[in-house]
Protein backbone atom coordinates (compact mmCIF):
# COMPACT_ATOMS: atom_id res chain seq x y z
CA UNK A 1 0.00 0.00 0.00
CA UNK A 2 2.72 2.44 0.89
CA UNK A 3 4.44 1.66 -2.64
CA UNK A 4 1.32 1.94 -4.55
CA UNK A 5 0.62 5.17 -2.89
CA UNK A 6 4.52 6.84 -3.49
CA UNK A 7 3.82 6.14 -6.66
CA UNK A 8 0.68 7.87 -6.97
CA UNK A 9 2.33 10.70 -5.21
CA UNK A 10 4.76 11.34 -7.90
CA UNK A 11 3.91 9.37 -10.76
CA UNK A 12 6.01 11.37 -13.67
CA UNK A 13 7.00 14.15 -11.89
CA UNK A 14 10.89 14.99 -12.05
CA UNK A 15 12.81 17.54 -9.93
CA UNK A 16 15.51 19.37 -12.36
CA UNK A 17 19.35 18.66 -12.66
CA UNK A 18 21.33 21.45 -12.14
CA UNK A 19 24.41 21.94 -13.86
CA UNK A 20 26.61 20.75 -11.01
CA UNK A 21 24.97 17.88 -10.93
CA UNK A 22 22.81 18.61 -7.86
CA UNK A 23 19.16 18.48 -7.39
CA UNK A 24 16.98 21.96 -7.69
CA UNK A 25 15.07 22.11 -4.18
CA UNK A 26 11.75 20.27 -3.41
CA UNK A 27 9.16 22.48 -4.44
CA UNK A 28 4.74 21.55 -4.20
CA UNK A 29 5.26 20.86 -8.01
CA UNK A 30 7.37 18.04 -7.65
CA UNK A 31 4.36 15.60 -6.31
CA UNK A 32 0.27 15.29 -7.34
CA UNK A 33 -2.26 16.36 -4.85
CA UNK A 34 -5.78 16.09 -4.40
CA UNK A 35 -7.70 18.61 -2.19
CA UNK A 36 -10.68 17.16 -1.05
CA UNK A 37 -11.45 18.10 2.21
CA UNK A 38 -12.99 14.82 3.25
CA UNK A 39 -10.52 12.73 1.91
CA UNK A 40 -7.74 14.90 3.82
CA UNK A 41 -9.49 14.73 6.75
CA UNK A 42 -9.81 11.09 6.87
CA UNK A 43 -5.86 10.57 5.39
CA UNK A 44 -4.07 13.44 7.75
CA UNK A 45 -3.76 16.09 4.75
CA UNK A 46 -1.58 13.04 2.76
CA UNK A 47 -3.11 14.53 -0.28
CA UNK A 48 -1.74 17.63 0.69
CA UNK A 49 1.71 16.02 -0.11
CA UNK A 50 3.38 18.91 -2.07
CA UNK A 51 3.52 21.07 1.15
CA UNK A 52 5.24 18.20 3.07
CA UNK A 53 7.79 17.79 0.47
CA UNK A 54 8.57 21.91 0.30
CA UNK A 55 8.70 22.33 4.00
CA UNK A 56 9.12 18.63 5.72
CA UNK A 57 8.69 20.00 9.31
CA UNK A 58 5.41 21.78 8.99
CA UNK A 59 2.91 19.36 11.07
CA UNK A 60 0.34 17.84 8.71
CA UNK A 61 -2.43 19.30 10.79
CA UNK A 62 -0.78 22.55 9.25
CA UNK A 63 -0.09 21.56 5.64
CA UNK A 64 -1.72 23.65 2.88
CA UNK A 65 -2.50 23.11 -0.79
CA UNK A 66 -0.61 25.08 -3.57
CA UNK A 67 -2.13 26.32 -6.82
CA UNK A 68 1.16 24.70 -8.95
CA UNK A 69 1.15 21.57 -7.30
CA UNK A 70 -0.45 19.04 -10.11
CA UNK A 71 -4.05 17.97 -9.08
CA UNK A 72 -5.24 14.23 -9.16
CA UNK A 73 -8.05 13.46 -10.89
CA UNK A 74 -9.83 12.26 -7.94
CA UNK A 75 -8.59 10.82 -3.94
CA UNK A 76 -5.73 8.87 -3.14
CA UNK A 77 -7.91 6.57 -1.59
CA UNK A 78 -9.83 6.48 -4.77
CA UNK A 79 -6.86 6.62 -7.36
CA UNK A 80 -5.68 3.09 -6.11
CA UNK A 81 -7.14 0.88 -8.08
CA UNK A 82 -6.82 3.01 -11.53
CA UNK A 83 -3.10 2.84 -10.41
CA UNK A 84 -3.21 -0.92 -10.28
CA UNK A 85 -4.43 -1.67 -13.27
CA UNK A 86 -1.59 0.04 -15.69
CA UNK A 87 -3.89 1.50 -19.15
CA UNK A 88 -6.30 2.55 -16.99
CA UNK A 89 -3.72 4.37 -14.74
CA UNK A 90 -1.80 5.36 -18.56
CA UNK A 91 -4.98 6.97 -19.84
CA UNK A 92 -5.84 8.96 -16.74
CA UNK A 93 -2.62 10.22 -15.87
CA UNK A 94 -0.40 10.64 -18.71
CA UNK A 95 -2.01 13.65 -20.43
CA UNK A 96 -1.94 15.34 -16.92
CA UNK A 97 1.81 14.90 -16.69
CA UNK A 98 1.96 15.99 -20.44
CA UNK A 99 -0.10 19.61 -19.28
CA UNK A 100 2.15 19.89 -16.01
CA UNK A 101 4.99 19.72 -18.12
CA UNK A 102 3.34 22.26 -21.00
CA UNK A 103 4.17 19.37 -23.58
CA UNK A 104 7.99 19.28 -22.65
CA UNK A 105 7.99 15.55 -21.89
CA UNK A 106 11.73 16.22 -21.52
CA UNK A 107 10.89 17.54 -17.95
CA UNK A 108 9.01 14.09 -17.32
CA UNK A 109 10.22 11.38 -15.26
CA UNK A 110 9.90 8.86 -17.84
CA UNK A 111 10.72 4.66 -17.84
CA UNK A 112 13.41 4.65 -20.40
CA UNK A 113 11.75 1.50 -21.97
CA UNK A 114 8.29 3.00 -22.33
CA UNK A 115 9.64 6.30 -23.67
CA UNK A 116 9.56 6.30 -27.14
CA UNK A 117 5.60 5.02 -26.89
CA UNK A 118 5.06 7.67 -24.46
CA UNK A 119 6.29 10.20 -27.15
CA UNK A 120 4.33 9.08 -29.90
CA UNK A 121 0.99 9.34 -27.82
CA UNK A 122 1.40 13.09 -28.22
CA UNK A 123 3.16 13.13 -31.53
CA UNK A 124 6.82 14.19 -30.25
CA UNK A 125 9.99 13.34 -31.42
CA UNK A 126 12.64 11.31 -29.18
CA UNK A 127 15.52 14.47 -29.25
CA UNK A 128 17.88 11.66 -27.28
CA UNK A 129 17.25 9.50 -30.69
Amino acid sequence: LFEIVNYIEHYGLKRGQKADGTYERTLPEHSWNNNNIVTNLFLYQLQRHSDHHAYPSRPFQALRHFDEAPDLPSGYATMLIPALIPPLWYKMMDQRVYQHYQGDLTKANILPSKRAKLLKKFGLKDAAA
